[in-house]
């Protein structure tokens, strides 16, 4: 089986954003953020949707979006955050696709969230006065759902050309092994 797909989850602040576009210019394959597609397709931004539906109004954007998505073939796609929180959506992502969880520790993400310019207590799953504190809940409640993928990276200390590199490398042996019929 070749992989048509190559999804990328993981918490935010983990490298998703950057590594999608450096792995899809080595694939020559399209690159979605599928938290810019939700943006594009909803006409506002993501804590606009959470403030407006809450989070469930988002996590419906977020399925229809990544089932879209999923028709394509030579893609590789960053996820949010919590596109795996729906067993729909990670049954989904498997089907045709290699999956790659990007992972830091909660004090990295926290970091680069906010070198990034984005305050962690601007995002709608992380207000609260101790951002940390949540990042840290939140990845341990989801870790059971990323460890589910068919490679998990750590990026902590790793530029995005390293994750790229690795990631590029395990989805070639992981598609070079399901080819086989051995």
């Amino acid at each position: 089986m070749n992989y048509e797909q190559i999804w990328l989850v993981g918490f935010s602040g983990t490298g998703k954003s950057r590594v999608v576009r450096a792995l899809a210019a080595a694939l020559d394959w399209q690159a979605v953020d599928l938290d810019k597609l939700i943006e594009q397709q909803a006409a506002d931004t993501i804590p606009a949707i959470f403030r407006k539906g809450g989070e469930e109004a988002f996590r419906a954007l977020e399925s229809h979006a990544l089932e879209e998505t999923a028709k394509q073939a030579n893609v590789v796609v960053a996820t949010g955050g919590g596109a795996v929180l729906s067993e729909h959506n990670r049954e989904i992502m498997k089907r045709r696709g290699f999956v790659a969880c990007l992972d830091a520790r909660p004090e990295t993400i926290l970091k680069r969230l906010r070198e990034a310019g984005r305050d962690a207590s601007e995002r709608p799953l992380l207000q609260g006065d101790d951002p940390l504190s949540r990042i840290s809940e939140l990845k341990a409640a989801r870790e059971p759902l990323y460890a589910q993928a068919d490679f998990i990276i750590q990026t902590d200390e790793m530029t995005p050309d390293q994750v790229t590199h690795q990631v590029l490398l395990a989805y070639r042996e992981r598609s070079a092994v399901a080819g086989s019929t051995a």
